[in-house]
């Protein structure tokens, strides 16, 4: 799929000549760096247990985008986002209150939390704010152009638990839920079609629910929140 889009952008490249309807399409990756946040368990047997300040691995982020700035008025733009990164979570100890394992309940006390495989994809309608700088006949929305993006994504993230005394490995679960995610970036003409962007990305996603099973088979719901920052380097074509 990613060398059919890249063969893609380069027919464009070749092929379209410059105007002042100004199409996009974007690819681009990077490293996405996710804040510390608690794991909350309810199970049905060992009961409720939150696991504090667990933390994320830096992870791959990439994805794909198209959109158009409107003729009106060149600095504003909509774009469709797909957008795909992988918060992984390492072996660890954590500070936990609560009941971790039927019939043992502590406070504030120190426990192996294992790892866990996370993958979350978006997608969203972005709009999109930039400055036209060193306008030409050739380049009419700016050869430089300083941009913001603001968006309220649908995120899809599966968990697994990969390797974990606390619940059953390799027995995950997807769950879907709404976000928002804000950017800025600086792009920039390397050829009559082709731009070079930078871009740093802000990405929320709101408290999901994960249904797993606990150490005991007992069916759990495991909850927390995503706040990552990202950033991205990738190729725009436009004509």
């Amino acid at each position: 799929m990613k060398t059919a889009l890249l063969v893609g952008i380069t027919c464009l490249i070749l092929s379209v000549q410059p105007c002042s309807a100004e199409w996009f399409a974007d690819v681009y990756s990077g490293v996405s760096l996710t804040d510390k946040h608690d794991f909350k368990a309810v199970s049905t047997e060992a009961g409720h247990a939150t696991y504090k300040d667990v933390e994320f691995e830096k992870g791959l982020a990439y994805g794909l985008r198209f959109g158009r700035y409107f003729d009106a008025v060149p600095f504003l733009g909509l774009g469709v986002d797909y957008f795909s990164f992988m918060p992984n979570v390492g072996a660890q100890s954590v500070r936990v209150d609560g009941c971790p394992f039927a019939g043992t309940c502590v406070t504030n006390t120190k426990i192996s939390l294992g790892s866990y495989d996370i993958t979350t994809m978006a997608l969203s309608l972005d709009v999109f704010l930039r400055l036209p700088l060193f306008r030409s006949a050739d380049a009419p929305g700016g050869r430089v152009q300083p941009y913001v993006l603001g968006g309220a994504p649908v995120f899809v993230t599966s968990f697994t638990p990969r390797n974990t005394h606390l619940f059953r490995n390799a027995d995950g679960d997807t769950d879907i839920t709404f976000g928002y995610k804000g950017g800025a970036g600086l792009a920039i003409y390397v050829f009559k079609n082709l731009m070079i962007f930078g871009e740093y990305r802000f990405t929320h996603v709101n408290e999901q629910s994960f249904d797993v099973r606990d150490a005991s088979a007992a069916r759990t719901h495991l909850r927390t929140e995503l706040e990552s920052h990202t950033g991205l380097v990738g190729l725009s074509a436009r004509w």
